[in-house]
């Protein structure tokens, strides 16, 4: 017995120092592979691609020598024979051999990115490299899918390192996922399948409606991967007598919004919060003046141009005396092209050279050799944040669009529990680019559980006070009637199934009655809603989501939580969708 417990010592030692050994490879395993996912620039160059592929490398060549020193240990092998043992051992052998594996895809995957992003540029993207990494991408998600299966949890410090895997893996899991389902559209969009035409919009930040008013057009086409861009002009030149056919205005967007003719008026097409509408409206509205029929809308705003010339650096357009960059773009565009012109002025050629700065920034995506990773990351970081929207006549590309988030509509998340504030100009001036908004609500949890929510949203006028009346500043004469008076039509969704006075079914929520509110320079106004949410909390946990409005600078949020004599404060910056949770325990 004494030679058997000495026997078992040993192995115990031996034992040790292989999973010492082990629990440090995985603890710098999952730092390396963390910063690989988590970094915004671990993938948008070549430089970055390159530091990242050797340090996966690095990961996949010692998760080998772990797992041979892991398989070759005696201790490991002796104790492994035993009953209570033996389950742990092979634990520890799978998650060593997963790490490895996974290293090993993720460096085919970012050999494939590197061969896609040589092969290509900004309007002509290598469709046989994107069909590999496609077919790469819908492996390792099976690969990466499969990990996840309840087993064995690791006992003593490798515990932590088992579930750090579980983390990591179910993350990557999920990129994959929509990484297969971007590239899905991605293909026909690029003409894979024919030659596809999409109507691009120009959205003014300025002038708001929910994403923009619609100013200017250009024309995309794409076709085996190439993209051809066609210059267009301003919306003022594509008028219409009625209401365009074939567009059928739900109604709770009639109501609220039906006064503006979104059917008939290009400025209004986007004043509803659902591009998905939008997008077909701009299609029928833009075959009937035109003509021509495309297959797709895509919505453009100031800031996501700004992001794009961050990759073309400046570009240079005839009617603006200095070059365009990502520093001034919004200056230039939604300011200085306003400054001077007299109340009631002509706006079509404004309206044009916002198209024309969009075209040439297209133009340059193509002529500059801009790495197409890097643009794929902009584009779907404009798209987060609603500055970049996407609607497509097939509704099986509308269905992946919707999945991705890059519809721009209200509702993708959690339509039970989202809201949504959006301010819209009242007046014919460009007083947009001069206010600010910042939402404030407070919740009181009730005892049964459903929720109070009282919404105050105010404005901050920053336009300059006592300047001669004009066409950006006003007065308009109609809804405003000093210089730099602003009038904002303030509106708020509320989670579907809640209750609001007076509110309609709209872009997949419940919208309020408007609240008109004016603001003279210099000064802030607040509205204030009422919303009750029934059985707000579910499972202990109140979950919020507040999707944003793409205004130039990004509407600032405070919520507030009232419940059993205490308050609890949460701040952000509403840059993208907010999903806010608090826990409510008995």
């Amino acid at each position: 017995m004494p030679v058997v417990i000495i026997l078992l010592a040993l192995a115990a030692l031996s034992a040790y120092r292989s999973l010492s050994n082990a629990r440090t490879l995985l603890d710098e395993a999952h730092a390396t592979i963390t910063t690989s996912i988590d970094s915004e620039n671990s993938f948008v160059s070549a430089s970055a691609r390159k530091t990242a592929l050797a340090s996966i490398t690095q990961v996949s060549a010692e998760a080998g020598e772990a797992n041979h020193d892991l398989r070759s240990s005696l201790g490991l092998s002796v104790l492994g024979l035993l009953p209570v043992l033996h389950t742990q051992r092979q634990g520890l052998l799978n998650l060593v051999s997963h790490l490895r594996s996974s290293a090993t895809t993720g460096g085919t995957l970012l050999r494939q990115l590197n061969a896609l992003a040589s092969a290509s540029n900004g309007d002509n993207v290598a469709l046989p490299q994107l069909l590999r990494l496609q077919t790469t991408v819908a492996e390792a998600h099976h690969q990466f899918a499969s990990y996840d299966k309840p087993s064995s949890h690791l006992w003593g410090p490798l515990g932590p390192a088992q579930s750090k895997f579980d983390r990591e893996d179910a993350k990557i899991t999920n990129l994959l996922a929509e990484g297969n389902r971007a590239i899905a559209y991605a293909l026909p969009f690029l003409g894979a399948d024919g030659p596809r035409s999409y109507l691009v919009v120009g959205e003014n930040n300025a002038e708001m409606r929910d994403e923009g008013s619609t100013l200017s057009y250009s024309l995309l086409q794409t076709r085996n991967g190439a993209i051809t861009e066609t210059s267009g002009g301003s919306v003022d030149d594509l008028e219409l007598d009625a209401p365009v056919p074939g567009v059928s205005i739900p109604g709770g967007t009639e109501k609220a919004f039906g006064y503006l003719d979104p059917t008939e008026t290009w400025q209004s097409t986007n004043a509803t919060a659902d591009f998905t509408f939008s997008g077909l409206d701009m299609q029928k509205i833009f075959a009937d003046t035109e003509g021509t029929d495309v297959d797709g809308v895509i919505g453009i705003d100031v800031v996501a141009l700004q992001a794009l010339l961050q990759l073309t650096g400046p570009v240079t357009v005839p009617g603006i005396p200095e070059a365009v960059t990502s520093q001034n773009a919004a200056y230039v565009l939604l300011d200085q092209l306003y400054a001077d012109l007299p109340p009631n002025s002509s706006q079509g050629a404004r309206h044009e050279e916002i198209a024309t700065v969009a075209s040439a920034v297209f133009h340059q995506l193509g002529t500059g050799k801009v790495d197409v990773i890097a643009l794929a990351k902009t584009l779907a970081t404009e798209v987060g944040e609603r500055h970049l929207q996407l609607w497509d006549e097939v509704p099986k590309y509308e269905k992946t669009i919707t999945a991705l988030g890059a519809s721009g509509d209200i509702d993708t998340d959690d339509p039970t529990r989202t809201f949504h504030v959006a301010v819209e100009n009242a007046t014919a001036t460009k007083l947009d680019y001069f206010v600010d908004v910042a939402i404030s609500d407070t919740v009181t949890v009730l005892a049964n559980g459903n929720a109070s929510v009282k919404t105050a949203v105010t404005l901050t006028n920053h336009a300059p006070a006592g300047q001669p009346a004009s066409y950006q500043l006003g007065p308009d004469g109609i809804n405003s009637h000093v210089s730099g008076e602003y009038v904002g039509r303030v509106f708020l969704w509320a989670p579907r199934g809640s209750v609001q006075a007076g509110s309609v079914e709209e872009s997949g929520l419940r919208l309020a009655p408007e609240i008109d509110l004016p603001v003279l320079p210099g000064q802030s106004a607040t509205a204030t809603f009422k919303t009750t949410i029934p059985h707000a909390i579910q499972g202990d946990e109140l979950e919020l989501v507040f999707q944003p409005q793409p205004r130039l600078i990004p509407e600032s949020l405070s919520v507030h939580i009232l419940a059993s004599g205490t308050q609890t404060t949460t701040s952000a910056t509403l840059t993208k969708a907010a999903t806010l949770t608090w826990a409510f325990t008995h």
